[in-house]
Protein backbone atom coordinates (compact mmCIF):
# COMPACT_ATOMS: atom_id res chain seq x y z
CA UNK A 1 0.00 0.00 0.00
CA UNK A 2 1.17 3.29 -0.38
CA UNK A 3 2.23 5.36 2.94
CA UNK A 4 0.47 8.60 3.45
CA UNK A 5 2.20 10.75 6.51
CA UNK A 6 -0.25 12.74 8.34
CA UNK A 7 1.88 15.68 10.09
CA UNK A 8 -0.73 16.88 12.98
CA UNK A 9 1.17 19.79 14.99
CA UNK A 10 -0.31 19.50 18.19
CA UNK A 11 -2.87 16.86 20.67
CA UNK A 12 -4.95 18.73 22.38
CA UNK A 13 -9.12 18.21 22.17
CA UNK A 14 -9.97 20.42 19.40
CA UNK A 15 -11.49 20.42 16.62
CA UNK A 16 -8.46 19.91 14.20
CA UNK A 17 -7.60 16.32 16.38
CA UNK A 18 -10.96 15.48 16.10
CA UNK A 19 -11.25 16.14 12.23
CA UNK A 20 -7.57 14.21 11.53
CA UNK A 21 -8.91 11.23 13.51
CA UNK A 22 -11.93 10.92 11.71
CA UNK A 23 -10.00 10.95 8.14
CA UNK A 24 -7.65 8.00 9.41
CA UNK A 25 -10.46 5.92 10.65
CA UNK A 26 -11.69 6.21 6.98
CA UNK A 27 -8.40 5.58 5.03
CA UNK A 28 -6.76 3.29 7.56
CA UNK A 29 -7.31 0.40 5.57
CA UNK A 30 -6.27 1.83 2.37
CA UNK A 31 -3.09 3.04 3.07
CA UNK A 32 -0.21 2.67 5.67
CA UNK A 33 -0.75 5.57 7.50
CA UNK A 34 2.31 7.61 9.69
CA UNK A 35 0.63 9.98 12.04
CA UNK A 36 3.45 11.88 12.90
CA UNK A 37 2.49 14.23 16.06
CA UNK A 38 3.50 15.01 19.21
CA UNK A 39 2.24 13.04 22.36
CA UNK A 40 -0.91 14.88 23.94
CA UNK A 41 -4.44 14.34 25.41
CA UNK A 42 -6.25 12.47 22.98
CA UNK A 43 -3.39 10.42 21.45
CA UNK A 44 -5.01 7.07 22.74
CA UNK A 45 -7.79 7.99 20.55
CA UNK A 46 -5.48 7.68 17.26
CA UNK A 47 -3.71 4.65 19.13
CA UNK A 48 -6.85 2.51 18.35
CA UNK A 49 -6.39 2.71 15.01
CA UNK A 50 -4.39 0.82 12.22
CA UNK A 51 -2.07 3.20 12.24
CA UNK A 52 1.34 3.89 12.63
CA UNK A 53 2.87 6.64 15.49
CA UNK A 54 5.67 9.07 15.54
CA UNK A 55 6.69 11.18 17.61
CA UNK A 56 7.59 14.96 17.66
CA UNK A 57 7.71 17.75 20.48
CA UNK A 58 5.40 19.74 20.07
CA UNK A 59 7.48 23.57 19.33
CA UNK A 60 7.22 25.06 22.23
CA UNK A 61 10.82 26.47 23.54
CA UNK A 62 13.99 26.08 22.34
CA UNK A 63 12.15 26.16 18.72
CA UNK A 64 15.52 25.62 16.81
CA UNK A 65 16.12 22.35 18.53
CA UNK A 66 12.74 20.89 18.40
CA UNK A 67 12.76 21.66 14.35
CA UNK A 68 15.82 19.86 13.76
CA UNK A 69 14.35 17.10 15.54
CA UNK A 70 11.16 17.02 13.56
CA UNK A 71 13.74 17.19 9.98
CA UNK A 72 15.32 14.53 11.54
CA UNK A 73 12.57 12.16 12.56
CA UNK A 74 11.05 12.73 9.60
CA UNK A 75 14.02 11.27 7.27
CA UNK A 76 14.20 8.53 9.50
CA UNK A 77 10.48 7.93 8.34
CA UNK A 78 11.32 8.36 4.50
CA UNK A 79 14.42 6.04 5.18
CA UNK A 80 12.04 3.15 7.03
CA UNK A 81 8.85 3.79 4.73
CA UNK A 82 9.47 5.03 1.64
CA UNK A 83 6.58 7.87 1.68
CA UNK A 84 4.53 8.87 -0.86
CA UNK A 85 2.52 11.98 0.51
CA UNK A 86 2.92 13.91 3.31
CA UNK A 87 -0.74 15.45 4.31
CA UNK A 88 -0.09 18.53 6.70
CA UNK A 89 -2.82 19.64 8.68
CA UNK A 90 -3.30 23.25 10.39
CA UNK A 91 -0.10 24.94 10.69
CA UNK A 92 2.07 26.25 7.14
CA UNK A 93 5.50 26.58 9.21
CA UNK A 94 5.26 22.91 8.60
CA UNK A 95 4.61 22.24 5.38
CA UNK A 96 8.41 24.63 4.73
CA UNK A 97 10.02 22.11 7.21
CA UNK A 98 8.85 19.05 5.53
CA UNK A 99 9.90 20.34 1.82
CA UNK A 100 13.55 20.72 3.04
CA UNK A 101 13.43 16.97 3.90
CA UNK A 102 11.39 15.79 1.40
CA UNK A 103 12.21 17.89 -2.02
CA UNK A 104 10.13 15.36 -4.01
CA UNK A 105 7.49 13.98 -2.23
CA UNK A 106 3.98 15.88 -2.80
CA UNK A 107 2.64 17.52 -0.22
CA UNK A 108 -0.78 18.50 0.93
CA UNK A 109 -1.38 21.41 3.18
CA UNK A 110 -5.19 21.40 4.93
CA UNK A 111 -5.77 24.65 6.02
CA UNK A 112 -7.78 25.03 8.97
CA UNK A 113 -9.87 28.48 9.65
CA UNK A 114 -7.35 30.51 11.57
CA UNK A 115 -8.86 32.25 14.60
CA UNK A 116 -7.43 35.01 16.77
CA UNK A 117 -7.84 39.04 16.29
CA UNK A 118 -7.99 40.52 12.71
CA UNK A 119 -4.17 41.16 12.81
CA UNK A 120 -3.40 37.57 13.40
CA UNK A 121 -5.81 36.28 11.27
CA UNK A 122 -4.70 38.52 8.09
CA UNK A 123 -1.04 37.42 8.92
CA UNK A 124 -1.47 33.73 8.96
CA UNK A 125 -3.37 33.84 6.19
CA UNK A 126 -0.51 35.41 4.05
CA UNK A 127 1.86 33.30 5.31
CA UNK A 128 -0.45 30.12 4.79
CA UNK A 129 -0.63 31.17 0.94
CA UNK A 130 2.70 32.50 0.61
CA UNK A 131 4.66 29.11 1.77
CA UNK A 132 2.22 27.02 0.50
CA UNK A 133 2.23 28.72 -2.99
CA UNK A 134 5.98 28.10 -2.74
CA UNK A 135 6.03 24.74 -1.34
CA UNK A 136 2.90 22.97 -1.45
CA UNK A 137 1.98 20.95 -4.23
CA UNK A 138 -2.19 21.29 -3.68
CA UNK A 139 -4.42 23.34 -0.92
CA UNK A 140 -7.18 21.73 0.94
CA UNK A 141 -9.49 24.77 2.17
CA UNK A 142 -13.00 23.12 4.62
CA UNK A 143 -15.23 25.73 2.74
CA UNK A 144 -15.66 28.11 -0.28
CA UNK A 145 -14.98 30.90 1.86
CA UNK A 146 -11.92 29.38 3.30
CA UNK A 147 -10.89 29.07 -0.38
CA UNK A 148 -12.00 32.54 -1.15
CA UNK A 149 -9.58 33.83 1.53
CA UNK A 150 -7.04 32.23 0.53
CA UNK A 151 -6.99 32.98 -3.25
CA UNK A 152 -7.33 36.14 -2.33
CA UNK A 153 -3.76 36.36 0.26
CA UNK A 154 -2.30 34.75 -3.19
CA UNK A 155 -2.63 31.08 -3.55
CA UNK A 156 -3.58 29.95 -6.89
CA UNK A 157 -7.13 29.02 -7.36
CA UNK A 158 -6.41 26.31 -9.83
CA UNK A 159 -4.41 24.32 -6.55
CA UNK A 160 -7.05 24.56 -3.90
CA UNK A 161 -9.49 22.38 -3.45
CA UNK A 162 -12.66 22.30 -1.05
CA UNK A 163 -13.33 19.24 0.88
CA UNK A 164 -15.90 19.83 3.68
CA UNK A 165 -15.45 18.72 7.38
CA UNK A 166 -17.29 15.48 7.86
CA UNK A 167 -18.83 13.32 10.99
CA UNK A 168 -19.95 9.95 11.06
CA UNK A 169 -23.30 9.65 11.43
CA UNK A 170 -23.28 6.03 12.44
CA UNK A 171 -21.74 7.27 15.98
CA UNK A 172 -24.43 7.06 18.79
CA UNK A 173 -25.28 8.98 21.83
CA UNK A 174 -24.25 8.26 25.22
CA UNK A 175 -27.78 8.09 26.84
CA UNK A 176 -25.88 7.56 30.34
CA UNK A 177 -23.41 10.07 30.47
CA UNK A 178 -26.19 12.57 29.32
CA UNK A 179 -28.56 11.27 32.38
CA UNK A 180 -25.85 11.49 35.04
CA UNK A 181 -24.81 15.60 33.73
CA UNK A 182 -29.15 15.75 34.23
CA UNK A 183 -28.83 14.61 37.23
CA UNK A 184 -25.68 15.90 38.68
CA UNK A 185 -26.60 19.53 37.39
CA UNK A 186 -31.05 19.68 38.32
CA UNK A 187 -31.74 19.81 34.34
CA UNK A 188 -34.12 16.44 34.36
CA UNK A 189 -37.43 18.77 33.86
CA UNK A 190 -35.14 21.68 32.34
CA UNK A 191 -35.18 23.05 28.61
CA UNK A 192 -31.46 23.17 28.14
CA UNK A 193 -29.87 25.51 24.90
CA UNK A 194 -26.15 26.14 25.13
CA UNK A 195 -22.96 25.13 23.17
CA UNK A 196 -20.03 22.50 23.26
CA UNK A 197 -16.54 23.30 22.45
CA UNK A 198 -13.89 25.14 23.21
CA UNK A 199 -14.46 28.49 25.28
CA UNK A 200 -12.95 31.37 23.79
CA UNK A 201 -13.66 34.63 22.62
CA UNK A 202 -14.45 35.13 19.03
CA UNK A 203 -17.20 32.24 20.04
CA UNK A 204 -19.01 35.39 21.64
CA UNK A 205 -20.22 33.28 24.15
CA UNK A 206 -20.44 36.32 26.53
CA UNK A 207 -23.07 37.56 24.05
CA UNK A 208 -25.17 34.61 24.53
CA UNK A 209 -25.17 34.91 28.91
CA UNK A 210 -26.16 38.52 27.87
CA UNK A 211 -29.53 37.19 25.52
CA UNK A 212 -30.10 34.50 28.28
CA UNK A 213 -30.27 37.21 30.74
CA UNK A 214 -32.93 38.66 29.28
CA UNK A 215 -34.73 34.96 28.22
CA UNK A 216 -35.01 34.47 32.19
CA UNK A 217 -36.43 37.64 33.10
CA UNK A 218 -39.28 36.98 30.11
CA UNK A 219 -39.79 32.73 29.82
CA UNK A 220 -41.98 31.44 31.62
CA UNK A 221 -39.99 27.79 31.71
CA UNK A 222 -37.55 26.51 33.10
CA UNK A 223 -34.50 27.27 30.75
CA UNK A 224 -30.88 26.79 31.38
CA UNK A 225 -27.68 27.71 29.76
CA UNK A 226 -25.01 24.65 29.46
CA UNK A 227 -21.50 25.18 28.31
CA UNK A 228 -19.76 21.76 27.77
CA UNK A 229 -16.27 22.04 27.41
CA UNK A 230 -12.98 23.93 28.33
CA UNK A 231 -11.04 26.90 27.12
CA UNK A 232 -8.98 30.42 27.91
CA UNK A 233 -12.40 32.69 28.06
CA UNK A 234 -14.03 30.35 31.03
CA UNK A 235 -13.11 31.90 33.88
CA UNK A 236 -14.36 35.13 32.49
CA UNK A 237 -17.37 34.08 31.54
CA UNK A 238 -18.04 32.83 34.70
CA UNK A 239 -17.52 35.85 35.94
CA UNK A 240 -20.31 37.45 33.78
CA UNK A 241 -22.77 34.32 34.56
CA UNK A 242 -22.27 35.50 38.69
CA UNK A 243 -22.20 39.24 38.20
CA UNK A 244 -25.41 39.22 36.18
CA UNK A 245 -27.15 36.76 39.43
CA UNK A 246 -26.98 33.62 36.63
CA UNK A 247 -24.81 31.47 38.13
CA UNK A 248 -27.54 28.87 39.39
CA UNK A 249 -28.78 29.39 35.58
CA UNK A 250 -25.51 28.78 33.47
CA UNK A 251 -23.25 26.22 34.02
CA UNK A 252 -19.90 25.11 33.30
CA UNK A 253 -19.54 21.44 33.02
CA UNK A 254 -16.08 21.36 31.82
CA UNK A 255 -14.12 19.44 29.47
CA UNK A 256 -16.29 15.86 28.37
CA UNK A 257 -14.48 13.19 26.76
CA UNK A 258 -16.57 12.55 23.12
CA UNK A 259 -19.17 15.61 23.61
CA UNK A 260 -20.32 14.56 20.10
CA UNK A 261 -21.89 11.85 21.74
CA UNK A 262 -23.78 13.73 24.24
CA UNK A 263 -25.23 16.71 22.11
CA UNK A 264 -28.50 15.17 22.42
CA UNK A 265 -28.44 17.17 26.28
CA UNK A 266 -29.52 20.04 24.09
CA UNK A 267 -32.96 21.08 23.53
CA UNK A 268 -31.50 23.97 21.31
CA UNK A 269 -28.04 24.38 19.94
CA UNK A 270 -26.87 27.64 20.02
CA UNK A 271 -23.35 29.25 18.30
CA UNK A 272 -22.63 32.60 18.18
CA UNK A 273 -19.29 32.66 16.66
CA UNK A 274 -17.32 35.09 14.76
CA UNK A 275 -15.41 33.10 12.67
CA UNK A 276 -15.32 29.54 11.42
CA UNK A 277 -13.51 27.70 9.13
CA UNK A 278 -15.85 24.41 8.35
CA UNK A 279 -17.07 24.02 11.74
CA UNK A 280 -16.63 20.77 13.47
CA UNK A 281 -19.12 21.24 16.28
CA UNK A 282 -21.85 22.06 13.98
CA UNK A 283 -21.55 19.48 11.95
CA UNK A 284 -21.89 17.33 14.82
CA UNK A 285 -25.17 18.95 16.27
CA UNK A 286 -26.45 18.86 12.37
CA UNK A 287 -25.49 15.00 12.62
CA UNK A 288 -27.85 14.68 15.81
CA UNK A 289 -30.81 16.81 15.04
CA UNK A 290 -30.32 19.83 17.16
CA UNK A 291 -32.36 22.83 16.51
CA UNK A 292 -29.24 25.32 15.31
CA UNK A 293 -29.15 29.20 16.01
CA UNK A 294 -25.91 30.70 14.81
CA UNK A 295 -24.32 34.01 13.35
CA UNK A 296 -25.02 35.07 9.68
CA UNK A 297 -21.68 35.40 8.60
CA UNK A 298 -20.04 34.49 5.19
CA UNK A 299 -18.18 31.26 7.41
CA UNK A 300 -21.25 29.86 8.73
CA UNK A 301 -24.08 31.02 6.57
CA UNK A 302 -22.83 29.04 3.71
CA UNK A 303 -24.01 25.72 5.67
CA UNK A 304 -27.60 26.82 6.31
CA UNK A 305 -30.79 28.23 4.55
CA UNK A 306 -31.57 30.27 7.06
CA UNK A 307 -35.40 29.15 8.99
CA UNK A 308 -35.69 25.78 7.20
CA UNK A 309 -32.07 24.15 8.97
CA UNK A 310 -31.17 27.29 11.00
CA UNK A 311 -31.99 30.15 12.59
CA UNK A 312 -29.23 32.81 11.38
CA UNK A 313 -28.98 36.05 13.56
CA UNK A 314 -26.95 39.42 12.87
CA UNK A 315 -22.98 39.08 14.14
CA UNK A 316 -23.06 40.65 17.81
CA UNK A 317 -26.26 42.11 17.40
CA UNK A 318 -27.59 40.96 21.21
CA UNK A 319 -31.25 41.84 20.67
CA UNK A 320 -31.56 39.70 17.44
CA UNK A 321 -30.13 36.74 18.93
CA UNK A 322 -32.33 36.86 22.25
CA UNK A 323 -35.32 37.30 19.43
CA UNK A 324 -34.64 34.47 17.76
CA UNK A 325 -33.68 32.09 20.77
CA UNK A 326 -36.91 33.42 22.56
CA UNK A 327 -38.49 32.54 19.66
CA UNK A 328 -37.36 28.44 19.37
CA UNK A 329 -37.87 28.27 23.21
CA UNK A 330 -41.13 29.18 22.65
CA UNK A 331 -42.35 27.72 19.63
CA UNK A 332 -41.25 23.86 20.03
CA UNK A 333 -43.18 22.46 16.20
CA UNK A 334 -39.95 25.49 14.82
CA UNK A 335 -37.49 23.71 17.00
CA UNK A 336 -39.13 20.07 15.56
CA UNK A 337 -39.20 21.44 11.72
CA UNK A 338 -35.75 22.76 11.93
CA UNK A 339 -34.23 19.56 13.32
CA UNK A 340 -35.99 17.48 11.00
CA UNK A 341 -34.31 19.87 8.19
CA UNK A 342 -30.57 19.42 9.49
CA UNK A 343 -30.47 16.47 8.98
CA UNK A 344 -31.38 16.18 5.20
CA UNK A 345 -28.98 19.22 5.12
CA UNK A 346 -26.02 17.27 6.70
CA UNK A 347 -26.22 13.81 4.62
CA UNK A 348 -26.05 16.20 1.26
CA UNK A 349 -22.90 17.42 2.45
CA UNK A 350 -21.27 16.14 5.82
CA UNK A 351 -21.41 12.26 5.76
CA UNK A 352 -17.56 11.72 6.93
CA UNK A 353 -18.10 8.84 3.99
CA UNK A 354 -17.63 11.84 1.50
CA UNK A 355 -14.84 13.59 2.81
CA UNK A 356 -13.12 10.71 3.01
CA UNK A 357 -13.54 9.74 -0.66
CA UNK A 358 -12.70 13.02 -1.82
CA UNK A 359 -9.25 13.04 0.07
CA UNK A 360 -8.47 9.66 -1.57
CA UNK A 361 -9.66 10.99 -4.83
CA UNK A 362 -7.00 13.67 -3.93
CA UNK A 363 -4.36 11.23 -2.89
CA UNK A 364 -5.00 8.99 -6.39
CA UNK A 365 -4.24 12.29 -8.56
CA UNK A 366 -0.94 13.08 -6.77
Amino acid sequence: MKTIVHVLPYMAKGGTEKHVLTILRGLQNKYTIVLFAPSGEILNEFLKLNIIYEEFPELKGNFIRKVKMYKRVLSEIQDRYDIDIVHIHAAHEFVHFSRKVLPEIPIIFHLSAHQGSALSKMINYKLSAYISRRRANLLIAVSEEEKRIIVKKGYPQEKVKVVYNGYESKEGDDWESIGHLKKKYGLENSLIIGNLGRLNKTKRLDLLIAAFEKVKDEADKNVKLLFIGDGPDRKRLERISHRKGLEKDVIFPGFVNRGDRILKIFDIFVLPTTFEGCSNVLVEAMAKGLPILTTDIPSVNWMFEDRRDALLFEKNNKNDLFEKLNELITDKRLRKRIGEQVIKRFKQDFEAQKMIDTIDRIYKTL
